[in-house]
């Protein structure tokens, strides 16, 4: 009887110990209150549309590889009082958000955007998100979709062209842009992130200096007047890891200082040298993991190397020969790419994998900015608009040209010349519209945002920014390791006041709404707001 009752006791106590256990392990687990969601979609228009990122116009003539949108949904708490963000990036130009249309004819205040569209489709899906929650952010190749309000392409580049219309195009982008944000919310599950600091040699500073101060971007340096490459560069490579509860990784946020302009001219869509990393990254870590890029401060930053370059193109071809081949050496120098970014993620991985924060403070803070808008001098519009008059007379010239001779529209890319001269002429005139409206609006209003997540703060801003100005954020910001993604709306250059004094492009007030005081606006708030959310440092 005595073994029987000790026996029941034995069974009783673990009994009890087994439920205070599991007791535990539930508070355990409801103390988890940070979720992850990823998705990836496609949003390469099967359609010929026209490509965004030169002068002329270009109509796609196939499709070198697929252009995506990927999203990552976070989430910290539960209901409705929990903070929450969805972050899309979109292997295209910039992200329209109602400051312009994407000519360089200036057309501020249109409510039909891409982003104001997206918002609008996931507060209908999504009711829970308020539209601040919903961040977008282009990677900038120029071999994208151009897409807009515009019905037909006549406004924009000053004839008919038989393509799918820029409206058109941007209804589809944002029905699958929004979809990608979709699915990642639904895909949110426990997790953590961790997070690392590579390091990869993309993007160069593109304009140079000679003697006399006067720039340009890209060129020969073989001259006797060269003297210097313009500004900084900016190589490190930020990197945002995200895990499941099973320590599996799950995708990559990486932040890399330079847009995505290795095939910037090419005639057919495409990813640009994304695609490569996308694809070496896959091959390393496995074909379920999602990447998310960004393209930090990096206005007058490109891939093209203008110094050494000769030395560049021999490696590229020693170690991509078959690519060379193909007669496409950019394919190599986008696969060159790829590795050195593959590189730094995989390099990092090891050192971090053991540093997941599965509870991390997580806060977010949008605020709109009205941002001094560049001054331009009379001088400076009067220029411009001789500029604009010899264009609009090549442009009449060119359109009498294929009126009296209408075979030449049965030639390859008939409209390049045309097209190219009706934006010229348009370039000019935005410069008279925007020191006109800086009379009567001084200010420009823009959306930014500043997320923390542990030890790590991500800072927006929807220009093409140039390097000086991420610098002074990256330098003074109080936090660990500082994400800067720009192009999260219509882009437009910032550039800095070394750049205006030497005038090249980027610089020019036909390329800018913000000058260098707008710019440094815009980094004493960022640097604020960034106090906020990081109030310990």
């Amino acid at each position: 009887m005595k073994k029987i009752n000790s026996f029941i006791t034995v069974f009783v106590v673990l009994l009890i110990a087994g439920f205070l256990y599991s007791c535990t392990d539930s508070k355990v687990e409801d103390k988890n209150n940070f979720f992850i969601g990823w998705s990836s979609v496609n949003i390469t228009p099967d359609d010929p549309v026209l490509l965004w990122g030169q002068r002329h116009a270009r109509i796609s003539e196939g499709i070198l590889d697929s252009i995506t949108a990927t999203a990552l949904a976070i989430e910290y708490g539960s209901g409705l009082s929990s903070e929450k963000v969805i972050m899309i990036s979109c292997d295209l130009v910039a992200i329209l958000d109602g400051t312009r249309e994407p000519d360089m004819y200036f057309t501020p205040g249109n409510q039909n955007n891409l982003r104001d569209n997206v918002r609008k489709l996931l507060k209908e899906s999504i009711p829970e998100l308020k539209s601040e929650q919903i961040i977008i952010n282009a990677t900038h190749t120029h071999v994208a979709p151009l897409y807009g309000s515009d019905t037909d392409t006549k406004r924009i580049y000053g004839v008919k062209l038989d393509v799918k219309s820029p409206s058109e195009v941007q209804e589809f982008l944002s029905k699958r842009i929004a979809k990608a944000a979709e699915q990642a919310w639904e895909n949110r599950s426990p997790g953590g992130i961790s997070y690392g600091l590579g390091h990869a040699v993309v993007g160069y500073n593109r304009i140079q200096s000679d003697f006399t101060g006067k720039t340009r971007m890209y060129g020969n340096t073989d001259r006797k007047d060269f003297s210097h490459i313009e500004g900084y560069e900016d190589h490190s490579v930020n990197l945002l890891y995200t895990w499941n509860k099973k320590n599996k990784l799950t995708g990559v946020v990486v932040n890399v200082a330079c847009p995505s302009q290795v095939t910037e001219g090419l005639f057919k869509i495409s990813a640009d040298y994304w695609h490569d990393t996308r694809v070496e990254l896959r091959k390393r870590l496995g074909e379920n993991i999602f990447i998310l890029p960004q393209c930090s401060a990096a206005g007058d930053q490109s891939p093209h190397l203008m110094v050494g370059g000769k030395a560049e193109e021999r490696m590229q071809r020693l170690m991509f020969a078959d690519s060379i081949e193909t007669g496409d050496r950019t394919i190599a120098h986008r696969k060159q790419i790829a590795i050195r970014i593959a590189d730094a993620v995989t390099s990092v991985l090891p050192y971090v994998k053991d540093n997941i924060d599965w509870n991390p403070v997580f806060n977010h803070k949008m605020e709109v900015l009205n941002l001094t808008r560049r001054k331009i001098p009379v001088e400076d519009v009067n220029r411009a608009l001789q500029g604009s008059a010899k264009s609009k007379k090549q442009h009449e010239e060119l359109l009498l040209e294929i009126k009296n001779n209408p075979g030449i529209k049965d030639q390859p890319r008939w409209y390049t010349g045309v097209t190219r001269a009706f934006s010229q002429t348009y370039r000019g005139y935005s410069v008279k519209e925007r020191y006109e409206l800086t009379k009567v609006q001084p200010k420009l209003p823009v959306e930014i945002h500043v997320i923390r997540i542990g030890d790590v703060v991500i800072a927006t801003n929807p220009f093409e920014l140039y390097l000086d100005f991420g610098m002074r954020i990256k330098g003074r910001s109080p936090s660990i390791q500082t994400f800067l993604v720009q192009l999260t709306g219509s882009g437009t250059y910032v550039p800095s006041s070394r750049s205006v004094e030497g005038g090249s492009y980027g610089a020019e007030p036909a390329s800018t709404l913000v000058g260098p005081e707008g710019g440094q606006e815009l980094v004493e708030r960022t640097l604020e707001i960034i106090s906020e959310v990081y109030p310990e440092k």
